[in-house]
Order: structure tokens, then C-alpha cells, then sequence
């Protein structure tokens, strides 16, 4: 009697401190990605998160399914940044996908839709990074919509962050460049970094 009450008991702690899946209509995610591919732009993109409620940075994602009525359909690939990237595909719209997040505590969690750029690491220029404003601007504008797009505030700048967690930029968390430094001709030896607009 005793054995079996332990052993209840573990399977119960067991399975307390597993990741609770979280399941996420695929539709949504698709919409957004289908505006990124109508904007046409090439360093541009949409980055989903699931985001902390209280303001403490992003939940922690151990792994990820595209399903389609139960049966796996497609890989979901957490980044270390915490961002999670979804395949894109119309079939998946059509058939009702379902995104399926294995993560802690997901009612602590709220889904976060960023416009940014990835880079890899090596030199930069500025003529690069002016590219990656104009593109972000770009998407702002397609994701306003009409008439919204014409009341999208101008970019100060970006803003750059290692793309890796614990890594530094100038020994600071992040980098921002303004509009007038943009402007400039230099560049920049960077780590792999993930760039934000700056407002």
C-alpha cells in the first residue's frame, strides 16, 4: 500500500514540473506572415514571442508542433533569443493548424508580435543597417493597414541587441543607432544581433 502511494506520488510530481502544452491557432500566425511576403522585403520580419505578463522578458518555450487534427505536421524551431519561428505554408492555413507550444506556465504567458531583423555576425555597414530601417518602416506601414499607414511614426533610429542571450554589444546589452549615424559610412564588427526599430 505504501509503495503504491509513493510511487503515485512521484508520477504526480512527475508530471507537475513538465511544460504544459499551449495550443495556438495557426491561421493567425499565418496572416501576419502573409503580409511580410506581400511587402517584399528581404532583411524585414515578424518575430513571435510568448512574453512574460509581468513585464519580465519572454516565457521559456521547450519545444514546438504544427498538428493538424492530432497528427504532427510541421516543426516549430525556438531560437535562443526566445522568439519562435513557424513554417510557412497555405496548407496549414486551409487545414486549420493548430501551434502547440510546450512551455511553463502558460497562463503566465501572452503572445508578442515584433517587427525586426536578424543578422549574422561579421561587418556591418551602415548602408546595410540604413536597408534594415527602410524595410522595417516598410512593414509597419503594410501591418498598419489603410488608412493607418499614413499615421506610422517615423523611426529615430535601431536598436541592437545580441541575438545571443549573456552576449554584449560595446559592453552594453544593446546598441542604438540614430538616424544621423546611420547616415555615416562606417562599419561595425558585430556578434550575430537582432534588430529592433527605434522610436
Amino acid at each position: 500500500m505504501k509503495t503504491s502511494l509513493i510511487i503515485a506520488m512521484l508520477v504526480l510530481t512527475a508530471t507537475t514540473v513538465q511544460a504544459t502544452p499551449l495550443m495556438l491557432g495557426y491561421s493567425a500566425f499565418y496572416k501576419h506572415m502573409a503580409k511580410v511576403e506581400k511587402a517584399k522585403v528581404e532583411q524585414a520580419e515578424l518575430g513571435f514571442y510568448l512574453s512574460r505578463t509581468d513585464g519580465e522578458g519572454v516565457c521559456t518555450i521547450e519545444s514546438g508542433t504544427v498538428r493538424v487534427d492530432d497528427m504532427p505536421r510541421g516543426q516549430v524551431v525556438v531560437l535562443p533569443h526566445g522568439q519562435f519561428v513557424l513554417p510557412y505554408d497555405k496548407q496549414l492555413d486551409l487545414d486549420k493548424a493548430v501551434v502547440e507550444l510546450e512551455v511553463d506556465h502558460p497562463e503566465q504567458c501572452d503572445i508578442a508580435v515584433q517587427i525586426q531583423a536578424n543578422l549574422a555576425a561579421g561587418e556591418t555597414s551602415m548602408a546595410q543597417l540604413r536597408l534594415v530601417q527602410h524595410e522595417m518602416h516598410t512593414l509597419l506601414q503594410k501591418m498598419a493597414g489603410w488608412p493607418g499607414k499614413y499615421f506610422v511614426p517615423e523611426l529615430k533610429g535601431v536598436q541592437l541587441r545580441p541575438a545571443e542571450p549573456g552576449q554584449q554589444l560595446n559592453g552594453a546589452e544593446q546598441l542604438k543607432l540614430s538616424g544621423a549615424e546611420l547616415a555615416g559610412e562606417r562599419t561595425l564588427s558585430l556578434p550575430a544581433v537582432r534588430i529592433t526599430p527605434w522610436f
